[in-house]
């Protein structure tokens, strides 16, 4: 019995038991706003800069929409899905224009 906790406070303090992971931290959300639109509704939209998962940090990196006048383009049609608890999804296709090359967002 000594032998084997010996045994094993050894093999911990030798560094060759596993480690256990830390659990990872979750992304920071920056709370401040970047833009602000009306929907035809009369609701008030705000993007916030949010955090890579979500937010104008997410879609500016991932979907490449820099302007919020991009958004406010998005906000002026109707509300494409509503799941009536709060989720509103707006559709819009987006083009660049001026470049050799059209982009479609």
């Amino acid at each position: 019995m000594l032998a084997a906790t010996t045994m094993a406070a050894a093999s911990l303090m030798s560094g060759t038991g596993s480690a256990v992971p830390l659990p990872q931290e979750p992304r920071p959300w920056d709370v401040r706003v970047k833009c602000r639109a009306d929907d035809p509704e009369g609701r008030r939209i705000v993007t916030r800069y949010g955090n890579a998962d979500l937010g104008r940090r997410h879609f500016t990196g991932r979907h490449h929409i820099k302007k919020c006048s991009t958004l406010s383009a998005a906000l002026t049609g109707r509300v494409d899905r509503n799941d009536h608890h709060g989720h509103l999804e707006y559709d819009a296709v987006v083009f660049e224009t001026g470049v050799p090359r059209p982009r479609q967002v």
